[in-house]
Order: C-alpha cells, then structure tokens, then sequence
C-alpha cells in the first residue's frame, strides 16, 4: 500500500488499474483491501484508489476525537483527491464511507463526478442502535477486537464471511473513535437535494444496520437517482460481490464524459 498525508494524518491506499478514477471508501471495522471484488472487476477500465480510513487498518489513529468527525474524514479524502490530482472522480462509498461521501460533496462537489451510495443513510443514527453499538466499544476499548467477530454478521454481513474469511484487524482507539462519529453523526437528509451528480443506491435487502427506507429516502431526495436492491446484508459488497461489482460497473461506464476527467 502506498501513503499520503492528507488534513494532519498518514492515509494508507491501494491504487489499481488505469482511466477515469474511482475511490472507494469502505464502511466501519473493514478496510480498503475489503474491497477487492470491485477493484478486481474496475481496474481494467478505471483507476481504482481505495484508502484505508482514519483509525483503520493500516491508517493513522489520531489523538482527538474531533479528528473523527464525518465532516472531517470528507476533508481527508479531499486532501488525498487533490494530492493525486485525481478530481472529479467517481465515488462508491458503503456504509461510514457513504456517510463521509455524501458530506465531501455537500462541502467540496467539485471532487464528485458520481455517487454510488451502498448501506448508507443521509440520517442521523438510530437512538436505539447507538445504545447497542456503545456496548460493542465497551469490548473494543478494554482491547478485546476478536470478541465482537462472532457477533458480527447478524449485525454487518448476511453470512459468516467475517469467520471464515479472516479476523478484523485495526487500532483499537481508532474504532472506538470511528464508531463515535458514526453514532453522533449529523442529519444531512434536508440537503440531499443539493446534490446534481448521476448516482446510484445499492442496498442489501437483509441489511439490520440501516433499513430500507434509509435507502429510499437517498433515491428519492437526489434528482435522478436510481436505487437497486442485491441479496445481501450490510456490506453487501463482501455479501454477493458479483452482484454489486456489476451494478458499480455498469452504472459508471453509463456516465457521462466530462472534459475534467483525469486518467493515469
């Protein structure tokens, strides 16, 4: 992987492939190389750039809660945007990573040229979900990652591929920060109609994380969006990848050149 430094912190990114670029920003606990079916399916045909968020994986945990804030991860990737020169670039972002997309263009539209939006919500966090998710940090933060694996695909995955695949693997002060911007997240709901980019919503029908009307409410408040449902749970790309890596193709070769699009 290579790395960057972007708004006062070290970012870790794979970069695959060549043309228009796509960044892909995963959702909380996993990391870029989650990605791999997508960049697998992209890189023939995009230049597909995908970091590790702030405090996961392999990129830096900084000191300060703040430095977490979802308004403040959009500035890291517009610093990483910028840094490789890459904008307007095509972004699919899952989960947090749709979170901190939707406010990156809200604050910086020209660095979008498209969204994919994947289990992600314009809305403020359940109350209720949040109560259960401060339960989980209480595990993270006595330093106990491993413990919350087996609870896990009820909660992010349809399946057991947490299990199976591999064990989670991040700074344990990073996650708990993570998670706390997640939960204390903002309401951007009213402004989704300043968004003018051609986007798309992908959506796993066994998603508990965020239900489905959270996905709804992105189609129908973004003029022109198109929502599609795959057979899968929260991270429906680790779910059924075929499924969602075609979506994510076919929708992004449909958009429209632009005379500012840069490829490697």
């Amino acid at each position: 992987m290579a790395t960057i430094r972007t708004n006062g912190m070290a970012m870790h990114y794979l970069r695959e492939g060549s043309g228009d670029p796509v960044l892909l920003a995963h959702g909380y606990l996993f990391g870029a190389d989650w990605w791999r079916p997508q960049i697998d399916a992209l890189a023939d045909r995009f230049d597909v750039i995908a970091p590790d968020l702030r405090g996961q994986m392999s990129s830096e945990t900084t000191a300060d809660q703040a430095g977490f804030d979802l308004w403040n991860q959009a500035e890291d990737l517009h610093g990483l945007i910028t840094s490789l020169g890459v904008a307007p670039v095509h972004f699919v972002g899952l989960s947090m990573g749709g979170m901190i997309g939707l406010r990156l263009i809200l604050r910086h539209p020209e660095d979008i040229r498209s969204l994919v939006l994947m289990d992600t919500s314009a809305h403020p966090e359940d109350p209720e979900k949040v109560e259960r998710y401060e339960g989980m940090l209480s595990v993270v933060e006595a330093g106990q990652i491993e413990a919350i694996v087996s609870g896990l695909p009820p909660i992010f995955l349809a399946d057991d591929f947490v299990r199976v695949r591999r064990a989670v693997a991040a700074d344990s002060n990073g996650l708990v920060r993570a998670l706390r911007a997640v939960d204390g997240r903002d309401d951007v709901s009213p402004r989704l109609g300043e968004i003018h980019v051609p986007t798309l919503v992908i959506h796993g029908t066994e998603d508990v994380a965020v239900p489905m009307e959270r996905a709804e409410q992105l189609a129908a408040g973004i003029s022109g969006a198109r929502l599609e449902t795959v057979s899968g749970g929260h991270q429906s790309n680790v779910d059924c990848p075929e499924e969602t890596s075609r979506l994510i193709r076919d929708f992004l070769v449909q958009v429209p050149a632009t005379a500012s699009t840069i490829g490697r």
